[in-house]
């Protein structure tokens, strides 16, 4: 099926308005690839008649199929351990110890996975916070004064992660041997994420061009490897998002390729080993 260059460039803007994700012309190929399917599915003549139908006022439904298939699902267990070595080594229990500092009026530290696509870094957070609560048996460190919101543009990617059902390849390459026995049940084919960690985290769509304002605050908000996708204009809106959704003192982890785009004088810049967080300031007095 052909995408003519015209169409492709309603597709891309289509594509822009509903997510932020900026494609350019040598993009056109990945997004015949993905949409293809959507169009036959369907019923419908070719490209040009599925941009018409997206324009429509009822379109949601369809609007959402579009969303699941162009967009980037890339994730797993545990990316980058070394990161997630200093959130349990460093962030976590800071964030833990200040619930019961004099002044303090939170209840629970709350932590946001933003993009989180199927689900496995709200998991891997849910396990570390299992691990610090086992480990430090002070009042703070409990893990019922945790929460954590796992958000995502995609319901297709938000249903597979309220499933919480991940293939053996998925939990083989990521997951210690001790984890994976020790937080996950075998289901058939599959491994299922333990259900008492799963009541930790709820799972929601949530399109990071809105206002965060209905999610927050939070001590913690990861929003990792999504803002490559953003032109600049779009990366420095979310930044300005993720910042009024954090409480002072909040930490911000993002992907190792990104930065804060026109916010770096609003964060303080923090390096734990080799990985860097931003934070936003305490209040003055």
């Amino acid at each position: 099926m052909e995408l003519a260059a015209h169409t492709f460039r309603e597709i891309a803007k289509l594509i822009h308005e509903d997510t932020g994700i900026a494609l350019g012309a040598d993009k056109a190929y990945l997004v015949r690839h993905r949409l293809e399917p959507l169009v036959r599915s369907e019923g419908l003549e070719d490209f040009e008649a599925l941009v018409q139908r997206l324009r429509m006022r009822a379109a949601n439904r369809l609007r959402s199929a579009f969303i699941d298939a162009i967009t980037v699902k890339e994730t797993r267990f545990f990316r980058d351990q070394a990161f997630f070595e200093c959130l349990a080594r460093d962030v976590l229990p800071a964030c833990a110890a200040k619930l019961d500092r004099p002044g303090n009026t939170s209840q629970r530290v709350r932590i946001w996975s933003a993009a989180s696509s199927t689900g496995q870094e709200a998991c891997s957070l849910a396990i570390l916070v299992r691990e610090l609560s086992q480990e430090h048996v002070a009042k703070h460190a409990r893990e019922s004064r945790f929460s954590i919101v796992a958000s995502d543009i995609s319901q297709e990617a938000i249903e597979f992660s309220k499933a919480g059902l991940y293939s053996k390849s998925d939990v083989d390459r990521w997951l210690s041997e001790s984890r994976l026995r020790t937080h996950f049940r075998h289901s058939g084919a599959r491994w299922r994420f333990d259900e008492s960690l799963s009541r930790m985290t709820h799972f929601r769509t949530f399109n990071l061009l809105h206002s965060p304002a209905e999610l927050g605050p939070f001590d913690l908000i990861l929003c990792r490897n999504v803002m490559i996708y953003f032109d600049d204009a779009t990366r420095r809106r979310v930044c300005r998002g993720l910042y009024s959704a954090l409480h002072p003192g909040g930490w911000l982890a993002l992907g190792s390729a990104e930065s804060l785009y026109g916010m770096e004088d609003r964060f303080e810049t923090v390096a734990l080993g080799k990985t860097i967080l931003y934070r936003r300031p305490q209040r003055v007095g």
